[in-house]
């Protein structure tokens, strides 16, 4: 087992929980829009968004969270400008150091050069290729494709000799709630199951990144250099914990966007390059994080109001890329648009190339196989997602 969250009793934990989703539920029967989205259970949170946006540029919920839903803003709060951090234990609803949240920018840097290093341009268009290949005509998106892209591409490439993919791909199932839990607490089993994927991702990954370059869908041979609190490793951990639902998320959202919008599919078969457009406009359109959270070190101002040390700031970022005032049109699906959209930062730095490598390679890869996939029955979405949006099933057929 690992870390402190482990060692926490289970009454205690359970009572914690709970405590925390009454106080949120209250916030929300009395009004709150940011606590409505909090709950997440609402299929499309777009009208509580816009409730927030028009309350002005950064509004004090109820919460005691200082919240926005303004590009400005929005992009000088996600970047490095202002002194801030992550959520630490105390405050989240998941084992935040356990899963690789805790670090700085300066950190997030590094690790993102040990993954950039770790899974190249051709391991990710190898994976997506064998698990594009694989598919039958009729599919479900989530667990045999966008789930499967990613657990696939970690084992290939930041995996240790021997790992056992079936039990890594459900340690990252159980684990990928993490970046919801940081904001809406979950239930007690699932959180509880959390923390035990993230204990045993440590162990799985151990000697993770020692045979970097080893070449497309390759896993490396443990050696020198690797294991736990190394570079790769801590990367290893972060993709695993958080990298493969962001990815599995942004690949899900790419293929909608193709499959309901057939003029993208034949872009993409004229020029394989306008794969990276249709993601960009996903990311904008149908983020695969759509709530990032922060902690101010110090007294700031932002927008003409006072943000005191230690009280939390969030960026409802899915919003902010739906500004009227930036963007024109901004609830239709347009490629090409002259603004770009706002990502969050820290840990996603690291994560969000992870993932936008493989939705291009994915949308490549479905193209070239063909025909256009199309739904074929409703899809179904978690509760208690309001940072992932995460989606539980969606079946396509492409016959």
């Amino acid at each position: 087992m690992h870390g402190t969250w482990n060692r926490t009793d289970i009454g205690e934990l359970g009572r914690r929980l709970q405590r925390a989703h009454g106080e949120v539920w209250l916030h929300q029967v009395k009004g709150d829009p940011y606590a409505d989205l909090l709950r997440g259970h609402a299929e499309d949170p777009r009208p509580a968004e816009e409730r927030i946006r028009a309350l002005g540029p950064l509004w004090r919920s109820t919460t005691g969270a200082w919240v926005t839903a303004d590009h400005r803003l929005a992009g000088e709060l996600l970047g490095a400008g202002w002194p801030h951090r992550p959520l630490d234990d105390d405050e989240a609803h998941v084992p935040v150091d356990d899963a690789g949240l805790g670090g700085d920018a300066a950190h997030y840097e590094r690790l993102r050069g040990d993954a950039r290093d770790a899974v190249t341009p051709a391991a990710v268009q190898a994976v997506s290729d064998r698990v594009v290949g694989a598919l039958a005509a009729d599919f479900d998106l989530v667990s045999d494709l966008a789930e499967a892209v990613p657990t696939d591409l970690l084992a290939a490439t930041l995996g240790p000799a021997g790992a056992d993919r079936g039990e890594l791909a459900r340690a990252c199932t159980d684990a990928g709630v993490v970046l919801d839990g940081l904001l809406c607490p979950q239930r007690l089993d699932v959180t509880r199951r959390a923390v035990a994927a993230v204990g045993r991702l440590h162990e799985l990954l151990a000697g993770s990144g020692a045979g970097l370059g080893a070449g497309p869908g390759a896993i490396p041979e443990a050696g020198p250099g690797a294991g736990p609190g190394s570079g790769p490793h801590e990367a290893a951990v972060l993709l695993a914990t958080t990298g493969v639902r962001t990815a599995a998320s942004l690949i899900a959202g790419s293929v909608l966007a193709v499959a309901d919008h057939p003029g993208e599919w034949s872009r993409i078969a004229e020029d394989p390059g306008h794969a990276a457009l249709v993601v960009a406009e996903v990311l904008r359109h149908d983020p695969p994080v759509r709530i990032h959270p922060a902690v101010a070190l110090a007294d700031v101002e932002f927008a003409g109001v006072h943000v005191r040390t230690g009280e939390r700031v969030v960026v409802l970022v899915a919003a902010a890329n739906r500004d009227p005032d930036v963007f024109d049109a901004p609830d239709r699906f347009v490629t090409g648009r002259p603004a770009r959209a706002l990502l969050p930062a820290l840990h996603h730095r690291v994560t969000l190339p992870f993932a936008r490598a493989q939705a291009e390679a994915v949308l490549r890869a479905l193209v070239a196989a063909g025909p256009r996939p199309r739904r074929s029955a409703g899809h179904l979405r978690s509760r208690r997602s309001p940072v992932t949006g995460h989606l539980l099933r969606c079946p396509l057929t492409t016959g």
